[in-house]
């Protein structure tokens, strides 16, 4: 997940707004433990803003939360 951190954090500079983390294995990797891995990752950055992007996990087992693009 660090990788999907840095990327996102590079996607930062040219305007991403949101950004949905999917494709979650029911053994290896856990919504919260997704989520935090990527905030931390993109907090390392110097030009971060936490409010300047709509993170969201997708969900498994049902239906996720629209976002607008």
């Amino acid at each position: 997940m660090r990788w999907l951190g840095k990327t996102i954090s590079y996607l930062l500079q040219s305007g991403l707004k949101n950004a949905m983390l999917g494709h979650l294995s029911k053994e290896s990797n856990f919504p919260e433990l997704a989520y935090q891995t990527v905030m931390d990752e993109l907090m390392e950055c110097q030009y971060f803003d936490k409010d300047s992007l709509g993170l969201n996990v997708a969900s498994r087992d049902c239906s996720s939360k629209l976002v607008e693009i």
